[in-house]
């Protein structure tokens, strides 16, 4: 299980957290993206920073660590 927690500068409550599989981060990030767009929002996937591109979706490098850390 993946801890995927969002912090969002502009938001109540800041952070929001989320266990979910590797396979389902990529839609979860896309969906807060669409929903949280235009806020100043980070996330971490168990402790660690995600990397995001322009869209607020993880990154291939970053999805792969994800990936790597939950098996």
């Amino acid at each position: 299980m993946i801890n995927l927690v969002f912090m969002n500068a502009d938001a109540t409550p800041k952070n929001t957290a989320i266990r979910c599989d590797a396979a389902s981060v990529p839609n979860i990030m896309a969906w807060y993206a669409a929903f949280c767009g235009g806020d100043r929002y980070t996330v971490a996937a168990n402790g660690r920073d995600v990397a995001m591109d322009m869209n607020g979706c993880p990154t291939l490098a970053a999805l792969r660590k994800i990936e790597g850390e939950e098996g």
